[in-house]
């Protein structure tokens, strides 16, 4: 079997090409040929060649491009045409002699400028021939040779007895006579090797990555939906889970109330989501009318400024534990916000499943005119894998809402908006779900990356290796890389990168250095990520997949991902991955995709 590049036809190549494809392939006799199916050639000015059909490369034979013509073909003073099976027809610019032998040339040309050091290219054969799959041999033009013309007659015969025949007649030709006859296999993976960068179709990973991002931006039809529903209802609870938009809602949402002249409050649990929901929000023109940022953030400045800041300080410093948040923040909070005039007309909570606790409920009631009962609001929440924070739970989050507001409209976000297709799914499959928690959207995507490592040493080696890559890949920046461990930087894989010359990590609770020599990488913990996405995610440290924390992690870490995710994965885990990717073969699974 022949070595195909690609190794599968496509399967809009016209019919003939994939009979051709077929019989290089599974002929026996080509088990040690390399044949580049359709590849084109980097065009020259206007040089009349871009694409060949086949490159064949034979070991001791030579270089052959092969030009083939399925159904009817015709030649009517001096102009060729073909005719498909649904009886349309085309026009040829050329002869399809004078567009093999201009391809055949182009690819020489080509190879010699890649191979101008080589004594040994010189003594390499190239030839051309045209494969008529449908027809019998046509009136050969002058100067086309018939063993340069394969016929559908021919074409029950090997196709190598055509192809060596072809490489014996063509080595006569030019009066090659070298021995070993050229190519032998140093020089055969030379001229591959040279070949592959102007023919290869293979999409760069930049490019891939781009295409990704720009489909993934637009809002989906569900999501439009969805804010029509927020808008017609005053209370709106929303579930979903990881990358079905709830962020990008609860954003959208508050700029809307904004720009109506309200005055909202959008919070979150998270430091690095708040922080970055506060720079949206303040990039927007929201007139002033729109506060963002984490809770506890935004609740303390309301104390700071209020009257009983001084005994609010002593009591913070005093308080240890959950006794800081659970007691201090909320008496000291509502005190505060007895003051009417600091009021919002709307709360928006993000992430809600991190804060709908008993405390944080009796303070929003307090800030939200109306209170939770009668005011406008909208909570957008997981309340089933990404409670990742270990917050104590004051029981069932939904019977709390209803206890303090017995009408919410509710609505489940289905639609994976986020990440690509790949990483949707197979970030369900290891995160435990017997089917998917949501539809998955359109866009492919490139695969998840998994790489194995057994100990210290052999993670490290393969994380410097991804981010080698990635430093290295045109049209990647680090500052759209994230790398994230469920271990704090000093014990995650990544702290152990302060020796590497060609790049730096530093963690996101440190400032930016500036400008710097090499590329510098951030790295977060998966929980100080939550609620943040990026277009490029390395995971590092997975060494369980099986425990429901772990699983939660993983469903939180991957999930961060759009359009390119790289799992480090401890050998340990091969068994329970082998399983998980074994759910995907099941009825539920591919009823819910």
């Amino acid at each position: 079997m022949a070595k195909m590049i690609p190794p599968h036809c496509d399967d809009k190549a016209p019919n003939s090409e994939r009979r051709v494809f077929d019989l290089l392939r599974n002929d026996p006799a080509t088990a040690d040929w390399v044949v580049l199916h359709s590849l084109n050639l980097a065009r020259s000015g206007k040089r009349p060649y871009g694409e060949v059909d086949f490159v064949v490369l034979v070991p001791g034979g030579g270089v052959f491009c092969i030009e083939v013509k399925g159904g009817r073909v015709a030649c009517k003073d001096g102009i060729w045409t073909t005719t498909n099976a649904s009886g349309w027809t085309d026009d040829l610019k050329r002869s399809p002699f004078k567009q093999a032998n201009d391809a055949m040339w182009a690819v020489r040309d080509a190879l010699e400028k890649r191979l101008e050091n080589s004594a040994d290219f010189q003594k390499v054969a190239f030839g051309y021939a045209v494969i008529f799959s449908n027809i019998v041999m046509p009136p050969l033009e002058p100067g086309v040779e018939p063993w340069e013309v394969i016929d559908c007659d021919g074409l029950e015969t090997p196709i190598s007895a055509h192809v060596l025949r072809m490489a014996k007649n063509q080595r006569a030709r030019f009066h090659l006579r070298s021995s070993p006859a050229e190519p032998q296999p140093v020089l055969l993976k030379q001229l591959r090797d040279a070949l592959r960068p102007d023919f290869d179709r293979v999409i760069a990973c930049s490019s891939e990555l781009r295409e990704s991002e720009r489909k993934l931006l637009s809002l989906t039809e569900e999501q439009y939906h969805i804010l029509d529903l927020v808008a017609e209802n005053p209370r709106c609870l929303f579930e979903g889970a990881a990358g079905t938009g709830k962020t990008l809602l609860a954003l959208e949402y508050a700029r809307r109330c904004a720009a109506a002249g309200q005055r909202v409050l959008l919070v979150c649990f998270n430091k690095l989501l708040g922080e970055w929901l506060a720079t949206e929000l303040g990039a927007s023109e929201s007139n002033g009318k729109a506060t963002a940022g984490r809770f506890y953030k935004c609740l303390r400045e309301v104390i700071v400024a209020s009257p009983g800041c001084a005994e609010f300080a002593e009591a913070e410093q005093r308080a240890s534990g959950d006794s800081l948040f659970d007691d201090v923040y909320p008496f000291y909070g509502q005190l505060a916000l007895d003051d009417a005039a600091k009021k919002y007309d709307v709360v928006v909570v993000d992430e809600a499943q991190d804060l709908v606790r008993r405390p944080v409920l009796d303070v929003l009631n307090a800030w939200l005119l109306g209170g939770l009962s009668d005011g406008h609001w909208a909570f957008f929440g997981d309340f089933h894998r990404q409670a990742i924070y270990g917050t104590k739970s004051d029981g069932d989050p939904h019977e709390m809402l209803r206890a303090m507001c017995p009408f919410v409209a509710r609505a489940n976000l289905t639609q994976n908006c986020r990440n690509t297709r790949r990483i949707g799914e197979e970030t369900a499959l290891l995160s435990g779900f017997t089917s998917p928690p949501y539809r998955m959207g359109q866009v492919e995507g490139l695969a998840v990356d998994y790489m194995e490592y057994d100990d210290s040493a052999s993670q490290r080696t393969a994380l410097v290796k991804v981010l080698m890559r990635l430093a290295n890949e045109p049209g990647v920046d680090a500052g759209e890389v994230i790398l994230l461990s469920r271990h704090r930087f000093e014990n995650s894989v990544a702290g152990t990168l302060n020796d590497v010359a060609d790049f730096r990590v530093r963690s996101v609770e440190r400032p930016a250095a500036g400008v710097t020599r090499v590329p510098v990488f951030v790295f977060a913990t998966v929980q100080a990520f939550k609620g943040m996405e990026s277009k490029i995610v390395v995971l590092c440290d997975v060494d369980d997949v099986e425990s429901d924390e772990s699983r939660s992690l993983l469903y939180v870490g991957m999930s961060r991902a759009r359009s390119l995710l790289v799992v480090l994965l401890h050998k340990r885990t091969k068994p329970a991955m082998k399983e998980a990717f074994k759910r995907q073969m099941t009825e539920l699974w591919g009823a819910n995709v």
